[in-house]
């Protein structure tokens, strides 16, 4: 990290130098922005992934650059620039550990969250937090408006909700490049240079040029192969479900609600973890050496018969649903660990199946690209295969459990 005037210039991986002005760095020095430095980007994804290994930080960090390039590029005003490179900078400082993994058990999400930090209604525990609204004002910047900007609530101009909260924005721009370039997956690769010098704002909204639509298809086409094969892969789903049962377990002991559990790194959460209960250490024992659980029975809505069984069960509680198949057999239930997936993929991640990108033919034609497109028209049809349920269990007794669950799903 090297100074140019009031600002600094980082080295990246991904984008190479980037400057960041005066006010992306006091941001950047905050508390609350550095502590996403011990928050991994793809969570336990690094277990699939060995080089997974970036941080919400390096993301924060990325999308407030192209932010920044991005205002440039569309002859943006001052505040209008300020605006987008800082919400780019906060727009994920509200995340908790591990990510999206243990957010399914607290009582807020990452988007509440750092709408909290932004506007100052939380304070972390933290020496020198507290102090992003004052800094944001200082700029000449309502932290209100920030939050709105981050959470898709912006009610100012269409455009700038576009560039940071879209179908197509530097957020995405900067995760599928970078995980991409850290994960060592080709089909991730995406012309983010391309896109940029392709935007305009046409009729109030961000619109690209027709010659970016090749561009644009591949950029889509990256999104929905990163989600199938990086962020939803198997292995770390199992890994997901294993530390998210152990942060339940540990809740359940300690009477916590989450509320310390939230502001956590990751590091943090392990160390707690580990030194808790006797099942949520087990846990985290074969996270840390790769001793993963195995799945050991699974139903796709593919399998007509088996879906006619699982809806018999699809309302009961998971736990339930592991004492009874460990019931079963001779093991104990801690044993048995069951994933019931109710959410398609583009539930997960709406803009999987949203295309709002619009598409201009000149000064007077502006197109949905979903029209224009058949790759686009092809992808909103496409209908994911999901596990509905998922049975998993230490690989030594896998035989035994999928027996049961199978009898299980036949007498329900």
């Amino acid at each position: 990290m090297t100074k140019e005037g009031d600002g600094k210039i980082i080295k990246d991986p991904v984008h190479g130098f980037m400057d960041l002005n005066e006010m992306q760095v006091e941001l950047l020095s905050q508390p609350e922005a550095q502590r996403m430095t011990w928050i991994k980007q793809l969570g336990l994804g690094l277990l699939v992934y060995p080089g997974g290994h970036h941080t919400r930080l390096e993301h924060c960090l990325g999308t407030s650059y192209l932010c920044k390039r991005i205002g440039v590029e569309l002859d943006l005003d001052d505040e209008e620039r300020k605006l987008l490179e800082a919400a780019g900078m906060l727009h994920d400082i509200g995340h908790p550990p591990f990510s999206h993994t243990v957010e399914e058990v607290m009582e807020k999400n990452h988007m509440e969250a750092t709408r909290d930090l932004i506007v100052g209604d939380v304070r972390l525990d933290i020496p020198g937090s507290g102090d992003i609204p004052e800094i944001l004002e200082r700029y000449g910047l309502d932290p209100e408006d920030v939050a709105d900007l981050v959470t898709g609530d912006f009610g100012g101009k269409k455009y700038l909700r576009d560039i940071i909260s879209s179908q197509m924005d530097a957020d995405q721009l900067d995760y599928l490049a970078r995980d991409a370039h850290h994960t060592g997956v080709s089909y991730g690769s995406i012309e983010t240079d391309w896109i940029i010098k392709v935007m305009e704002i046409n009729d109030g909204r961000l619109t690209y040029k027709e010659k970016g639509m090749d561009a644009l298809e591949d950029c889509i086409i990256a999104r929905d192969h990163m989600h199938s094969s990086v962020y939803f892969h198997r292995t770390s789903s199992i890994a997901e479900k294993m530390l998210l049962r152990a942060v339940e377990r540990y809740m359940e002991s300690e009477g916590d609600e989450g509320d310390d559990i939230f502001w956590m790194t990751d590091g943090e959460l392990m160390q707690t973890l580990s030194l808790s209960n006797p099942f949520s250490r087990e846990m985290i024992r074969r996270i840390k050496t790769r001793n993963l659980y195995k799945q050991a029975y699974t139903v796709k809505d593919t399998d007509e018969k088996a879906m006619e069984r699982f809806r018999s069960i699809s309302d009961r509680p998971e736990e339930e649903i592991e004492k009874d198949i460990a019931g079963m057999t001779d093991l104990d239930t801690d044993l048995v660990i069951v994933n019931r997936q109710r959410e398609v993929t583009g539930e997960l991640e709406p803009r999987l199946r949203q295309f709002d990108i619009r598409i201009s033919f000149g000064e007077d034609k502006v197109v949905p690209l979903e029209e224009v497109s058949e790759i686009v028209k092809s992808l909103k049809r496409k209908e994911p295969v999901r596990n509905l349920l998922s049975v998993y269990t230490v690989p030594e007794e896998r035989d035994v459990v999928r027996e049961a669950a199978e009898k299980y799903l036949k007498q329900n």
